[in-house]
């Protein structure tokens, strides 16, 4: 019997994919990173074969997972490269260092694109650099085909800061853009900004995946696709003065029943690291949170009290209140849950 799962809402997902349409007609790359920002990469992919132009993934172990034949822009930089010795067909390489092409054959014959850095720091061919890159490829490698160019918007809450970026980005590529087919640095965050939107207009792709699951937008009708649920695994009653869990932290003020759900530490439920301050930030801290409740769990959208403190895979609630064979909801991330935790792909039937 299933006691802790994950529902996807697949119609949700198509609904913010026809959201992204209506706002702009660019091509849509899919980010499907980090298994599909915790939410199955290969269900997610399955679903999303006909209704986006490209996947984007972290790594080849993560292209290899993608279902079906649709083109998958490799983000991270060539590392090892045993990768482009034996090319995956429908996988796009990032080129984001001069070195680089040094150690790919001459005979390379997969798509690239050019990861420019505009500021972040992290990696990408540096600006002023680009006319010599592509000038480089075109005369060293024949079947390599230069597909894109592309940068990333790290810090959109900075106005000056992401305009500085495109607009730099937009300088370096603008001798390319009637040569190199896609040019694209709006994120999930950018492209919700029109600001940005409209600075970056030069560009004909957009890269989302925060907006896919409805992790942002919810005020332009995005919506969020996953739904963590959970059933009780046991019950059992506790008289009024006993301590209940680790540290005998919790002490019951009346009889009461308890429930044992099978979700804890392991899926980022009530985790937080014990780290020593003095005195007054302990007591400051200890007021907020007699105050002001976070609850994580819910039952028919009222929220459940946590008894104690969740532990490494299980978390006591009270069943005060509670009917048998509930379904309680839980409100975690699934980038930060257990990526094992099952997924059951559905469709929203309220």
């Amino acid at each position: 019997m299933k006691y802790l799962w994950c529902q996807v809402f697949l119609d949700r997902l198509e609904e913010n994919i026809s959201n992204i349409r209506k706002m702009d007609d660019k091509k849509i790359i899919a980010v499907v990173k980090g298994n599909a920002y915790g939410l199955g990469i290969e269900g997610i992919t399955e679903f999303l074969q006909d209704k986006i132009d490209y996947f984007a993934v972290a790594e080849i172990s993560e292209a290899k997972r993608v279902v079906g034949d649709k083109e998958i822009l490799l983000l991270t930089p060539l590392i090892d490269i045993e990768d482009i010795i034996n090319p995956m067909e429908n996988v796009i390489y990032t080129i984001d260092n001069e070195e680089i092409l040094e150690q790919i054959p001459k005979d390379f014959s997969n798509k690239v694109h050019i990861y420019l850095d505009t500021g972040m720091n992290r990696m990408g061919i540096k600006i002023g650099r680009l006319k010599y890159v592509v000038e480089y490829i075109e005369n060293n490698f024949p079947s390599m085909i230069l597909d894109g160019v592309y940068t990333h918007l790290h810090n959109t809450k900075s106005r000056k800061g992401t305009l500085n970026q495109i607009n730099m980005f937009k300088n370096e590529v603008t001798p390319f853009l009637d040569i190199i087919p896609n040019i694209h640095c709006l994120n999930s965050s950018g492209f919700l900004n029109e600001e940005y939107k409209n600075e970056a207009s030069f560009t004909n792709n957009i890269r989302v995946g925060n907006l896919l699951y409805g992790y942002e937008g919810s005020d332009k009708g995005f919506k969020k696709i996953f739904s963590y649920k959970a059933k009780v695994i046991n019950k059992f009653k506790v008289k009024k003065g006993c301590k209940i869990g680790y540290g005998e932290k919790y002490k019951a003020k009346e009889d009461t029943l308890i429930g044992i759900l099978g979700i804890g530490n392991i899926e980022h439920l009530g985790f937080n690291k014990d780290v020593k301050h003095n005195i007054f930030y302990d007591i400051l801290k200890a007021c907020y949170h007699h105050l002001r409740k976070q609850y994580c769990i819910f039952c028919n959208n009222k929220p459940i009290e946590i008894i104690g403190k969740p532990n490494m895979n299980m978390t006591m609630v009270n069943m005060k209140g509670v009917e048998d064979e509930i379904i309680f909801k839980i409100d975690i991330t699934p980038i930060l849950a257990d990526s094992s935790i099952i997924k059951e792909y559905t469709y929203d039937t309220k």
